[in-house]
Protein backbone atom coordinates (compact mmCIF):
# COMPACT_ATOMS: atom_id res chain seq x y z
CA UNK A 1 0.00 0.00 0.00
CA UNK A 2 1.28 3.44 -0.79
CA UNK A 3 2.72 5.68 1.86
CA UNK A 4 0.13 8.42 1.76
CA UNK A 5 -2.76 9.27 -0.51
CA UNK A 6 -1.65 11.40 -3.44
CA UNK A 7 -5.13 11.85 -4.79
CA UNK A 8 -6.55 15.35 -4.72
CA UNK A 9 -10.10 14.85 -3.54
CA UNK A 10 -12.24 17.83 -2.68
CA UNK A 11 -12.51 18.76 0.99
CA UNK A 12 -16.19 17.86 0.96
CA UNK A 13 -15.34 14.33 -0.26
CA UNK A 14 -12.74 13.93 2.48
CA UNK A 15 -15.15 15.05 5.20
CA UNK A 16 -18.01 12.91 3.87
CA UNK A 17 -15.88 9.79 3.40
CA UNK A 18 -14.26 10.07 6.82
CA UNK A 19 -17.60 10.83 8.49
CA UNK A 20 -19.10 7.76 6.87
CA UNK A 21 -16.23 5.58 8.08
CA UNK A 22 -16.43 7.01 11.60
CA UNK A 23 -20.20 6.44 11.71
CA UNK A 24 -19.78 2.87 10.45
CA UNK A 25 -17.08 2.37 13.08
CA UNK A 26 -19.37 3.56 15.88
CA UNK A 27 -22.12 1.22 14.68
CA UNK A 28 -19.65 -1.68 14.66
CA UNK A 29 -18.49 -0.74 18.14
CA UNK A 30 -22.05 -0.72 19.41
CA UNK A 31 -22.48 -4.36 18.35
CA UNK A 32 -20.09 -5.22 21.19
CA UNK A 33 -22.92 -4.51 23.63
CA UNK A 34 -25.43 -6.57 21.67
CA UNK A 35 -23.43 -9.69 20.82
CA UNK A 36 -21.04 -10.85 23.57
CA UNK A 37 -18.40 -12.30 21.22
CA UNK A 38 -18.13 -8.91 19.52
CA UNK A 39 -16.38 -7.41 22.58
CA UNK A 40 -13.04 -8.18 20.96
CA UNK A 41 -14.11 -8.52 17.33
CA UNK A 42 -15.81 -5.14 16.97
CA UNK A 43 -12.71 -3.04 17.84
CA UNK A 44 -10.61 -5.05 15.39
CA UNK A 45 -13.19 -4.79 12.60
CA UNK A 46 -13.54 -1.08 13.28
CA UNK A 47 -9.77 -0.72 12.97
CA UNK A 48 -9.94 -2.29 9.50
CA UNK A 49 -12.03 0.71 8.40
CA UNK A 50 -8.90 2.85 8.74
CA UNK A 51 -7.29 1.10 5.75
CA UNK A 52 -9.44 2.81 3.09
CA UNK A 53 -9.26 6.10 4.99
CA UNK A 54 -5.46 6.01 4.95
CA UNK A 55 -5.40 5.11 1.27
CA UNK A 56 -7.95 7.62 0.04
CA UNK A 57 -7.51 10.50 2.50
CA UNK A 58 -4.14 10.08 4.20
CA UNK A 59 -2.79 9.33 7.65
CA UNK A 60 -3.90 12.62 9.24
CA UNK A 61 -7.49 11.90 8.30
CA UNK A 62 -7.16 8.33 9.60
CA UNK A 63 -6.07 9.68 12.99
CA UNK A 64 -9.12 11.96 13.03
CA UNK A 65 -11.44 9.05 12.20
CA UNK A 66 -9.87 7.02 15.00
CA UNK A 67 -10.28 9.89 17.50
CA UNK A 68 -13.92 10.52 16.57
CA UNK A 69 -14.78 6.83 16.64
CA UNK A 70 -13.00 6.28 19.96
CA UNK A 71 -14.67 9.24 21.68
CA UNK A 72 -18.14 8.38 20.39
CA UNK A 73 -17.64 4.72 21.33
CA UNK A 74 -16.63 5.67 24.86
CA UNK A 75 -19.76 7.80 25.16
CA UNK A 76 -22.35 5.68 23.32
CA UNK A 77 -21.24 2.06 23.53
CA UNK A 78 -22.80 -0.18 26.14
CA UNK A 79 -19.71 -2.41 26.11
CA UNK A 80 -17.03 -0.29 27.79
CA UNK A 81 -14.43 -3.05 27.50
CA UNK A 82 -14.76 -2.98 23.71
CA UNK A 83 -14.58 0.81 23.75
CA UNK A 84 -11.38 0.72 25.81
CA UNK A 85 -9.98 -1.98 23.54
CA UNK A 86 -10.54 0.31 20.54
CA UNK A 87 -9.13 3.29 22.41
CA UNK A 88 -5.89 1.46 23.19
CA UNK A 89 -5.47 -0.72 20.08
CA UNK A 90 -7.80 0.65 17.39
CA UNK A 91 -5.12 2.93 15.98
CA UNK A 92 -2.77 0.02 15.27
CA UNK A 93 -3.57 -0.04 11.51
CA UNK A 94 -2.14 3.48 11.31
CA UNK A 95 1.06 2.43 13.12
CA UNK A 96 1.45 -0.87 11.29
CA UNK A 97 3.35 0.62 8.38
CA UNK A 98 5.98 2.01 10.72
CA UNK A 99 6.39 -1.31 12.51
CA UNK A 100 6.69 -3.13 9.18
CA UNK A 101 9.57 -0.86 8.10
CA UNK A 102 11.74 -1.96 11.02
CA UNK A 103 14.58 -4.21 9.89
CA UNK A 104 15.42 -6.99 10.56
CA UNK A 105 12.05 -8.75 10.59
CA UNK A 106 12.74 -10.27 14.01
CA UNK A 107 13.10 -6.80 15.51
CA UNK A 108 9.86 -5.76 13.80
CA UNK A 109 8.08 -8.79 15.27
CA UNK A 110 9.38 -8.15 18.79
CA UNK A 111 8.51 -4.45 18.63
CA UNK A 112 4.93 -5.38 17.66
CA UNK A 113 4.84 -7.96 20.45
CA UNK A 114 6.08 -5.37 22.95
CA UNK A 115 3.51 -2.82 21.73
CA UNK A 116 0.59 -5.28 22.03
CA UNK A 117 1.74 -6.48 25.45
CA UNK A 118 2.16 -2.97 26.81
CA UNK A 119 -1.12 -1.68 25.32
CA UNK A 120 -3.18 -4.56 26.72
CA UNK A 121 -1.50 -4.34 30.15
CA UNK A 122 -2.00 -0.57 30.27
CA UNK A 123 -5.61 -0.89 29.14
CA UNK A 124 -6.60 -3.41 31.81
CA UNK A 125 -4.50 -1.63 34.43
CA UNK A 126 -6.41 1.60 33.80
CA UNK A 127 -9.77 -0.16 33.65
CA UNK A 128 -9.28 -2.04 36.92
CA UNK A 129 -7.05 0.15 39.08
CA UNK A 130 -7.58 3.74 37.91
CA UNK A 131 -11.23 3.75 36.84
CA UNK A 132 -12.22 0.98 39.26
CA UNK A 133 -14.41 -0.77 36.73
CA UNK A 134 -15.07 -4.47 37.29
CA UNK A 135 -15.00 -5.21 33.55
CA UNK A 136 -13.90 -8.80 33.11
CA UNK A 137 -12.88 -9.23 36.76
CA UNK A 138 -15.67 -11.64 37.70
CA UNK A 139 -14.82 -14.01 34.87
CA UNK A 140 -11.10 -13.95 35.64
CA UNK A 141 -11.66 -14.50 39.36
CA UNK A 142 -13.84 -17.54 38.62
CA UNK A 143 -11.29 -19.03 36.25
CA UNK A 144 -8.22 -18.40 38.39
CA UNK A 145 -4.82 -16.85 37.77
CA UNK A 146 -3.66 -19.43 35.25
CA UNK A 147 -6.70 -18.81 33.06
CA UNK A 148 -6.16 -15.07 33.41
CA UNK A 149 -2.60 -15.43 32.13
CA UNK A 150 -3.86 -17.70 29.35
CA UNK A 151 -6.47 -15.08 28.41
CA UNK A 152 -3.77 -12.39 28.28
CA UNK A 153 -1.53 -14.58 26.09
CA UNK A 154 -4.46 -15.36 23.76
CA UNK A 155 -5.17 -11.65 23.38
CA UNK A 156 -1.57 -11.02 22.34
CA UNK A 157 -1.59 -13.95 19.90
CA UNK A 158 -4.87 -12.67 18.47
CA UNK A 159 -3.31 -9.27 17.92
CA UNK A 160 -0.36 -10.85 16.09
CA UNK A 161 -2.82 -12.71 13.84
CA UNK A 162 -4.67 -9.41 13.36
CA UNK A 163 -1.39 -7.83 12.22
CA UNK A 164 -1.02 -10.41 9.45
CA UNK A 165 -4.68 -10.06 8.49
CA UNK A 166 -4.32 -6.27 8.22
CA UNK A 167 -1.52 -6.65 5.68
CA UNK A 168 -3.64 -9.00 3.59
CA UNK A 169 -6.72 -6.77 3.87
CA UNK A 170 -4.72 -3.73 2.73
CA UNK A 171 -3.65 -5.67 -0.38
CA UNK A 172 -7.23 -6.85 -0.93
CA UNK A 173 -8.50 -3.27 -0.70
CA UNK A 174 -5.85 -1.89 -3.03
CA UNK A 175 -6.14 -4.44 -5.83
CA UNK A 176 -9.64 -5.92 -5.55
CA UNK A 177 -12.00 -3.50 -3.87
CA UNK A 178 -10.60 -0.08 -4.77
CA UNK A 179 -10.86 -0.56 -8.57
CA UNK A 180 -14.56 -1.41 -8.17
CA UNK A 181 -15.52 1.70 -6.20
CA UNK A 182 -17.15 4.29 -8.45
CA UNK A 183 -15.67 7.77 -8.23
CA UNK A 184 -12.31 6.65 -6.82
CA UNK A 185 -9.40 7.99 -8.81
CA UNK A 186 -7.25 5.30 -10.30
CA UNK A 187 -4.25 7.55 -11.02
CA UNK A 188 -2.79 7.47 -7.51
Amino acid sequence: MKNESKTQYSPSFLVAFCSLMAALGVVLMMTGGLIPVMTYCSPLLTGVLLIPVMRECGVKWAWMVWIVTAVLSMILSADKEAAFFYLFLGFYPILKRGFDRIRPKALSFFSKLLFFTAAIALMYGLIWYVFGLDIGMEELEELGKIAGIGFYVLLIVSMLIYDVALGNLAILYEYRLRPRIPGVRRDA
